[in-house]
């Protein structure tokens, strides 16, 4: 196995970014304030693109300054994949908590390979919502967006937020009721826009086939949440580099590299 312990790692990162989104409120600071799905920092504003693009839609216009915005968090999906829903999101650690409660009790389906298009489908349809109701519904609805404006809204109504209740309540009837990883894996347009950006020289898990001893049912398959096959010559359909295969790799026939053009 790897020498780096990537679950390890990214358990930490995880977990600051979660302590980040729930000391925000009591922070009450201006100048690091929001949520996922926009967010100020200092003189900084970041917008999760499939945020951006939904507000744009509403407002059919594009402002240049939602683009700027918009276009770090696109890079980083160009650079490293969807590393912001396996290493930053607060939702996707709630969402392998409850994965990990199901797996003790029994295993319930996952969504096969083909997941891109429901994901596709349901970005398409949020921003299709988005534009007729002229308002973001793919931002209001971003899953850790729910998560995160839920303590924010308390803290500073001092009352139940009842939407952002409501929204998330239901986001995690489906983790609980539905196939396994459903939200992260076909639902959330942030996954669904960041899986789109993948390009052949993203960071993601490097396959040596020529290096393998693992037999059909490899190891690496069975650390994946989401059961991809990390030894297909492409890229596997919606890989959030987490790195869990690389990490439980026997033979190292996987390692964390970038792919060559």
């Amino acid at each position: 196995m790897t020498g780096v312990r990537w679950t390890r790692w990214r358990r930490r990162v995880q977990a600051l970014s979660a302590l980040l989104w729930l000391a925000l409120p009591v922070l009450a600071d201006p100048r690091l304030a929001g949520t996922p799905a926009a967010l100020r920092a200092g003189p900084v504003d970041l917008v999760e693109p499939s945020a951006a693009l939904a507000t744009a839609l509403a407002a059919r216009a594009l402002p240049a300054a939602l683009l700027v915005s918009a276009l770090p968090l696109a890079l980083l999906a160009l650079a490293l994949g969807p590393v912001a829903c396996s290493w930053l999101c607060p939702y996707g650690l709630v969402s392998e908590g409850l994965d990990a409660l199901r797996d003790r009790r029994a295993r319930a389906p996952r969504i096969p390979d083909a997941g891109h298009r429901a994901r596709a489908a349901s970005l398409a349809a949020l921003l299709a919502l988005s534009l007729l109701a002229g308002a973001p519904i793919a931002a209001l609805l971003l899953p850790p967006r729910a998560l995160a404006a839920l303590p924010l809204e308390a803290w500073s109504a001092r009352v139940v937020p009842w939407v952002s209740a409501a929204i998330l309540l239901a986001l995690l009837a489906l983790e609980a009721l539905g196939p396994r990883r459903l939200v992260c894996r076909a639902l959330c347009p942030a996954g669904a826009l960041a899986a789109l950006l993948r390009r052949p020289f993203t960071w993601g898990p490097r396959f040596s086939r020529a290096e393998c001893r693992c037999p059909d049912r490899p190891p690496c398959v069975q650390a994946c949440a989401w059961g991809l096959d990390p030894r297909a010559d492409r890229p596997p359909d919606g890989c959030t580099s987490c790195m869990a295969c690389v990490e439980e790799c026997p033979s190292r026939a996987l390692v964390a590299l970038r792919r060559a053009p």
